[in-house]
């Protein structure tokens, strides 16, 4: 008994999850909601019911013409007006605020995405938890929602059908109770199948999905058209869609029986109501006509109404199942992106940094950092240099905090980082990272993701980097959008252009930390030179930390520290590592030789 209490209690739990957002978002779209399936819907369908047998018990008994169109007028009048009512409420409230409740789900979904520990995207099961989440959140929540509207509904339409068929006797009402009863039963089966279905079937569309996003980004898009990789991709279509087939055909194996089963069951129920209407009610009778069709409506509708309880109910037994895996989505637990209450704020002025002891790895790989230990004082360059896959990126990343060591610790201003608030650190930290993702938004809200400033600062920023011709492809207008992702007006930016936006960001504030990773990869060699002198300009105003494999862009920086398996193998300036002939100087050479070759 306690086992089975215990089970409840977590069913619950998962339908209070997929209720919240609606309570959080709509209690009156929730109330009208209710009000309109307890009220108006049962009214239309007792109307509907009683209709007939009033129209041709007149009939039958010789009333006045008048009387027969002015009864049908009347009950037709009250249809319609209930039926506009609904409609009126569904179109002016109901309906939008439906929408609105449904993309706030989702931007709850993707703002969970946002402030989940980086590590979860690490794992694969990440990704299929979040896309399901996604695709099934706002569906399940809303099917929740609507469980309580159904069941007053079905429960008002049935006590008026009942009170219509027991004129006549309990037979009837029993036939009707027994078959949506037995169509009931006979669906239980087939819940769990379909929950197992519906999760793997957003496992078998990921390789749909991933093609379809690689063709919407355009330099994706070229890459493909260039190569024999956009005919690869398209081949795992025809994976997907074998894959694909096999969870169908498990499913259909699983659960078709029962579907049919209930696909009989409706019409043998219609045909068992029929026969006893005709031979024991009307029963030669004609005066019973009209009965007779009220009680075939009553009848049905009960049916329907019973089979719609019966549906909601079942449907809310998918729901706990579906709403169990969102809630997995949710249950991630996060121990960098939650701020504590007694963080620290993020310090103002040029950080001093420090790697002390510092030992970290990925989940199932081979590559680890070990007992690192770097010290960058204030306002201080310094560049991490090193083959890839030494380790320089990762360095960056526990710098963010986007993953925390392992052991030992990296300090801030001689405190452990994991004492600040993360968010406020980040945005105390200008970083440019090699990969550049420009995202679809304006040229204004591009520049200005760490520090708001004026129009005429960030012109001047974009002049500074010779980023004039942005604004003329946007007619002056830092509202344009950075993207034609939304918009046929967005403008389009070369691979320079781009790098050169995000460095944009480093210029519109102050900042504790620079991070630059490899920021002129995408410049040309006079490009990068006179971007450098700006970066150095900057960096004058904060302690800077730069990745390079171009060593020609670190010379003067006052430490280089060369990295190799996560390990500092030596360290010192550009002429102290030349004169130690070590590792440094001979990748400096070979890329002297390289240039001049």
């Amino acid at each position: 008994m306690k086992k089975n209490g215990t089970i409840i209690k977590s069913k619950i739990k998962y339908i209070l999850f997929l209720l919240r957002p609606y309570w959080k978002y709509g209690k009156g779209y929730m109330i009208t909601v209710i009000l309109m399936s307890a009220l108006l819907q049962p009214l239309s369908a007792y109307l509907t019911a009683c209709l007939p047998k009033k129209a041709i018990d007149a009939v039958m008994n010789d009333a006045p013409r008048n009387d027969v169109i002015s009864t049908i007028v009347l009950y037709s009048l009250f249809i319609v007006f209930v039926a506009a009512l609904q409609k009126v409420i569904q179109m002016a409230y109901t309906q939008m605020t439906l929408v609105k409740i449904s993309n706030k789900i989702k931007n709850d979904v993707n703002k969970k995405a946002l402030y989940t520990d980086f590590k979860y995207y690490d794992q694969p099961d990440f990704f299929v938890k979040f896309t399901f989440a996604q695709e099934t959140y706002p569906i399940q929540a809303q099917n929740v929602m609507m469980f309580l509207p159904d069941i007053l509904r079905g429960i008002s339409t049935m006590i008026a059908m009942i009170a219509i068929i027991v004129s006549v006797g309990p037979v009837l009402l029993g036939i009707t109770v027994f078959f949506v009863v037995l169509n009931a039963i006979v669906g239980i089966p087939a819940i769990k199948p379909t929950a197992d279905y519906n999760v793997s079937l957003t496992d078998a569309w990921r390789p749909l999905d991933y093609i379809s996003r690689m063709l919407l980004t355009k330099e994706n898009a070229a890459e493909l058209r260039s190569s024999g990789a956009g005919l690869k991709l398209l081949r795992t279509i025809h994976a997907a869609m074998t894959n694909f087939q096999k969870v169908y055909r498990q499913y259909i194996k699983k659960a078709a029986p029962f579907y049919l089963l209930q696909g009989a069951i409706s019409p043998i129920q219609a045909a068992c109501v029929l026969a006893y209407v005709i031979f024991f009610v009307i029963a030669g009778d004609k005066s019973h006509i009209g009965l007779y069709a009220s009680l075939t409506i009553a009848s049905t509708a009960l049916a329907d109404s019973l089979n719609d309880a019966a549906d909601s109910i079942m449907q809310m037994l998918q729901c706990i199942a579906n709403g169990e895996k969102v809630a997995e989505f949710f249950e991630a637990k996060s121990e960098i992106e939650p701020v504590k209450e007694d963080a620290l704020a993020a310090p103002e002025g040029k950080y001093e940094v420090e790697f002390k002891n510092v030992s970290f790895g990925y989940v199932n790989a081979r590559f680890s950092i070990e007992n690192l230990n770097l010290h960058v004082k204030p306002g201080q360059r310094i560049a991490i240099v090193g083959e890839n896959g030494a380790g320089k990126t990762t360095l960056t990343k526990l710098l963010l905090r986007l993953y925390d060591v392992t052991d030992g610790a990296v300090l801030i201003n001689g405190k452990d980082i994991r004492e600040y608030d993360v968010h406020q650190l980040r945005l105390h930290t200008g970083v440019v990272f090699q990969d550049i993702r420009i995202l679809a938004m304006s040229l204004r809200d591009n520049i200005t993701a760490y520090h708001s400033v004026p129009d005429e600062k960030l012109i001047e920023i974009l002049d500074r980097l010779d980023l004039g011709d942005i604004l003329k492809k946007a007619n002056g207008n830092l509202d344009t959008m950075v993207s034609r992702e939304f918009t046929e007006d967005g403008i389009a930016l070369s691979g320079g252009e781009a790098q050169k936006l995000m460095i944009a960001r480093l210029f519109t504030g102050p900042f504790g930390l620079l991070i630059l990773d490899e920021p002129s990869s995408a410049l040309d060699p006079l490009a990068e030179d006179r971007l450098m002198k700006d970066l150095l300009d900057v960096s004058n105003t904060a302690t800077t930390i730069m990745i390079a494999h171009r060593l020609s862009t670190v010379r003067n920086f006052d430490v280089i520290y060369h990295l190799e398996n996560g390990k500092i193998i030596e360290s010192g300036t550009h002429d102290e590592l030349m004169a130690a002939q070590g590792k440094y100087y001979e990748m400096f050479i070979k890329q002297g030789q390289n240039y001049q070759n």
